[in-house]
């Protein structure tokens, strides 16, 4: 029975993306990640403050290590200060760390030091425990265990068994009650109450998780400086063929390589979110271009997954700047609306490209791809542009516009309308080359 329990313990997933997408949804990842800096920094100056005192290394190797550790510190610290990392970076971190751990207990040359700074393991095992699987908070666990005997053997040689072991059995509780505390947490008080918010096919927030993260994201979006706020809404494209052709294990398969592309591929100031069976959305603030980008980015390597599923992207953009905060879930509601429709828009006109409600800056000049990008101001297009693929024409846009004579008057219209465009004659069409 007991051989059984530890082989289901040893077999068990780690809980990394789904406990990720609940810190998002909870509006928690940025003090997370700013703790984790904070903690990995102040850890750092460990080794450094040593350096200056006779318990600390006192050989030139020693004394290195110390040194690398710190610049290890540096580094994994400014890894969480910009960003969440992914599954494969935070193990990483693990690794590292207990290594770095381990390292720093060891060049001490007081042993009592060196076993003091085992507790360290602990907040280490904590986060093992809660985010990765069984392997990595067996490898914390041997570390810790490892690096603190060698410290018990010194002291017990020294003559003083008592204390030795006094403060291995300290540190064991300490290290080992962080981890079984968190898996009490995660897999018996709440693990069903953690995952509502959490769509358990691509571990992605569903709907009401997004509807709730949005409106706080999109607060904060409002008190900085230019208050650009975007949502790029995403629906699949003939979705019904995939499971039709190889099943519904060949559609979840699908749905699920969506939801890494958006995970992996999502900017800090975003929350992405599956709100259908075949829809996806993103809310993120900052540059209107850079969405832009981002939108069609999505749509390339959507297409390049392995059941060549396109899709219909809409995107909808405004500024919040100094939005009273009660008329923000309204704005909030009007941009997911205005994004679903040009979605559905972009889905009428044949799938597989991205339409954008407003028009892009004259700026824009992300390099073109092999899409149609439709931009317009809700009610009649403004451009309609076949982007070109490469060489002289990477930058340039073929435009047919029909528009009214006067089109600086239009909320739809650029600060300066080339003359090319417009005409006196309401009807006429003129197709212009111009660069973005």
């Amino acid at each position: 029975m007991h051989v059984d329990w530890i082989r289901h313990w040893w077999r068990r997933p780690d809980h990394y993306e789904w406990l990720s997408a609940y810190l998002d949804v909870r509006n928690l990842r940025r003090v997370a990640q700013s703790s984790m800096a904070a903690t990995v920094a102040a850890l750092g100056l460990v080794p450094v403050l040593m350096l200056f005192t006779p318990a600390g290394p006192q050989t030139p190797v020693g004394r290195a290590i110390s040194v690398t550790i710190f610049g290890f510190c540096t580094v994994m610290a400014s890894m969480w200060a910009r960003k969440w990392p992914t599954r494969d970076q935070s193990a990483a971190f693990v690794v590292v760390a207990n290594i770095s751990i381990a390292a720093t207990c060891l060049v001490d040359g007081w042993p009592g030091m060196g076993i003091q700074f085992c507790t360290a393991f602990a907040a280490l095992a904590g986060y093992v425990a809660f985010f990765h699987s069984s392997k990595y908070v067996a490898l914390t666990l041997t570390t810790a265990a490892g690096t603190a005997l060698g410290f018990a053997v010194q002291t017990a040689m020294a003559g003083d068994l008592p204390l030795a072991l006094s403060r291995l059995l300290v540190l064991i509780v300490t290290v080992l009650a962080v981890p079984f505390c968190v898996h009490v947490l995660v897999h018996t008080l709440g693990i069903d109450a953690l995952k509502s918010d959490i769509d358990p096919l691509t571990d992605l927030p569903n709907r009401r998780a997004f509807q709730r993260s949005v409106r706080v994201l999109a607060a904060e979006a409002s008190r900085d400086g230019t208050g650009h706020f975007t949502i790029v809404m995403i629906d699949l494209d003939d979705f019904k063929r995939v499971n039709d052709t190889g099943g519904h294990a060949a559609g979840d398969q699908t749905l699920v390589e969506v939801g890494a592309i958006l995970r992996r591929i999502r900017r800090g100031d975003s929350v992405v979110a599956r709100i259908g069976g075949e829809e996806f959305v993103i809310a993120l603030s900052g540059d209107r271009r850079a969405a832009i980008g981002l939108a069609e980015r999505i749509l390339r390597e959507i297409s390049q997954t392995p059941s060549r599923v396109t899709a219909s992207i809409g995107v909808a953009s405004a500024s919040l700047f100094r939005v009273v905060a009660r008329e923000i879930p309204s704005q909030v509601d009007q941009l997911l609306e205005s994004a679903d429709r040009a979605m559905y828009r972009a889905k009428r006109s044949g799938g597989d490209r991205v339409h954008v409600v407003g028009h892009p800056s004259e700026s824009y000049v992300e390099k073109p791809m092999a899409s149609n990008t439709t931009a317009t101001n809700g009610r009649t297009p403004w451009i309609t542009a076949e982007r070109a693929f490469a060489g002289a024409d990477a930058n340039s846009t073929t435009a047919a516009a029909s528009m009214d004579p006067t089109p600086a008057n239009s909320s739809a219209a650029p600060t300066r309308v080339p003359s090319e465009i417009v005409n006196a004659s309401p009807t006429t069409v003129t197709t212009a080359k111009k660069r973005l």
